[in-house]
């Protein structure tokens, strides 16, 4: 039976599947591993590892009996992404795991895994020399560092000797640092990109070529501004696979498009070499103090330029707002919903979303603002009639747990490349 097995889930999936291809990528064998979404497969097959990766909302559900369970047979048990990344401590602690990964983890987890079956899949000092990891020797508290892959195109973005396939990520990181978003305070603030060749060498496996970025029309450039050329040379070097058969969505799930970017020179860029004619952007509030607050460094006057230039262009504009956001007064809802109204008149979408503090982020320990009246009348009614998207009274619960979390276990972020101060 396999010593190694992954904990496959809905959301965890594109992580996984570019880890893999890392791991393979390194002269791992997949084969000895047991990767699957049914959890009883691992139970039975008694493993001694299992990998995680997960967000703080997901702590919620499933996660704990898992955890107890594994633990019982005794396994080693792995937790990477956002959560166990901002909040280490509390990943072993609390939620009972053995070892954290720090950071980005196509190398951790290779030399993590190779030291593991070394050690007998015991922790020991052995461990010390692996970068990007946080766990308990002999009862202290060690952290090995931050680990950060630069070049993370070395790696193959999905697995080839398995049938498993995802979006492919192209770029990473984001100059922007917006106060409620954990991207820049992992991935960094300059952004890096897979070079053109590889992604049109591993888009050949997919039906449908989608994407992986912070800011899709960003690619080539540090982050900040556009590179036409450089977005131009990616799309036509697609053209050979569309003319096979594959579709290309670009600027849509599960990317979306920073609204200064949009520019009549992107938007024909689409029309001759995608297939999407929708484009999803944020736009995050309808006031220009809220989003100077949130440090998103645009104004509402590109967000209504944006969605004007997509209905010139014949684009459906699919717009971002973040409702409940922290010192978010009743005017500046009031302006939301102006902008939100005004985006349905042009046969724009709308997805909302409640403000979550999420861990490692300057807004972690901020609270969320309690919707007006206006406010929730507004989204029932445009909801019911299927004009605005999103899971914003779901997220209501999740925003009121992290609260509670965070009042109890906040944790300083351990990475000091990307250094987050608290802004409330």
């Amino acid at each position: 039976m396999p010593e190694i097995a992954v904990r496959l889930t809905k959301r965890n999936h594109n992580a996984f599947v570019h880890l893999l291809g890392a791991l393979e990528g390194q002269g791992f064998d997949l084969s000895d591993l047991l990767i699957t979404r049914d959890f009883r497969e691992i139970l039975r097959a008694k493993p001694r590892v299992v990998l995680y990766s997960f967000f703080t909302e997901e702590i919620w559900g499933p996660l704990a009996e898992e955890v107890r369970l594994l633990k019982g047979q005794g396994a080693v048990l792995v937790a990477g992404g956002y959560h166990a990344i901002a909040m280490p401590r509390h990943t072993l602690n609390r939620l009972g795991f053995d070892i954290a990964v720090i950071g980005e983890g196509e190398e951790v987890i290779h030399h993590l895994l190779t030291t593991l079956r070394g050690t007998g899949y015991r922790i020991t000092k052995e461990l010390l020399g692996v970068k990007g990891l946080a766990f308990y020797l002999n009862g202290r508290f060690v952290f090995t560092g931050f680990a950060r892959v630069e070049d993370f195109w070395r790696f193959p973005p999905y697995p080839e000797s398995l049938r498993l396939i995802s979006p492919i990520e192209i770029s990473r990181g984001c100059p922007f640092s917006c106060y409620y978003c954990q991207t820049p305070y992992v991935k960094g603030f300059r952004m890096r990109h897979r070079p053109i060749d590889q992604i049109v060498k591993y888009s050949h496996r997919m039906r449908d070529m989608r994407y992986i970025t912070p800011n899709a029309f960003a690619y080539g450039s540090p982050g900040a501004i556009l590179k036409l050329n450089k977005l131009e040379a990616l799309l036509r070097a697609l053209q050979p696979l569309r003319k096979e058969g594959r579709r290309l969505f670009y600027g849509t799930f599960p990317s979306e498009v920073r609204p200064e970017f949009v520019i009549p020179e992107t938007l024909e860029l689409l029309i001759d070499y995608a297939d999407n004619r929708r484009l999803a952007i944020g736009a995050q509030s309808g006031d220009d103090a809220m989003l100077k607050a949130m440090h998103r460094l645009h104004g509402i006057e590109e967000v209504m330029r944006a969605v004007d230039y997509m209905v010139e262009y014949g684009f459906e504009p699919v717009v971002d707002f973040i409702v409940g956001l922290p010192n978010e007064t009743e005017e500046a809802q009031r302006r939301s919903i102006e902008l939100m109204r005004w985006i349905l008149s042009r046969g724009g979408k709308v997805r909302a979303h409640y403000f979550m503090p999420l861990p490692g982020t300057p807004w972690a320990r901020c609270r969320p603002s309690p919707l007006s009246d206006e406010m929730k009348r507004f989204l029932g009614r445009m909801a019911s009639k299927g004009r605005i998207e999103g899971s914003w009274g779901m997220q209501m619960e999740l925003s009121r747990k992290l609260q509670k979390l965070i009042e109890e276990f906040y944790e300083e972020p351990m990475s000091r490349t990307v250094p987050v101060r608290n802004v409330c």
